[in-house]
């Protein structure tokens, strides 16, 4: 279980990097359709351009459903995180989503890697009983 946890906070950073590109590509193509922007006629005649349009909306559409996808995962990361002390949700979002050492994060937080692992276990005994 513990693996699991730490494979979706691991994909956390991804996920967001993820999201970014493909809102990107979004404007991308949308900016590049309206570029090639045809009268109704053009767009609902069976020719090339419109089955150009059509892979372009089917593109968007799917780009729109994986950001979604991975907004939701990601906001049910901040959800968990939500359950745990202030203080071991920051150790967590650092050691695990930003991926800092547990030295590291105990300079940074003022703390000995002792108390950080301590945090990190009943954090994550939390976070399987949820």
């Amino acid at each position: 279980m513990s693996e699991r946890i730490k494979k979706e906070l691991a994909l956390y950073k991804l996920r967001e990097i993820e999201i970014d590109d493909m809102k990107l590509k979004v404007e991308e193509l949308k900016i590049g359709e309206q570029l090639g922007a045809m009268n109704y006629e053009e767009k609902v005649q069976s020719s090339m351009n419109c089955k150009n349009n059509d892979y372009v909306m089917n593109e968007i559409e799917t780009l729109e459903k994986r950001i979604r996808f991975n907004e939701i995962a990601n906001k049910r990361i901040d959800n968990a995180l939500k359950r745990l002390d202030i203080d071991e949700a920051e150790i967590v979002r650092r050691v695990f989503i930003e991926k800092k050492s547990i030295t590291l994060t105990a300079q940074e937080l003022f703390k000995s890697r002792k108390s950080i692992k301590k945090s990190i276990d009943r954090a994550f005994e939390k976070l399987k009983l949820a």
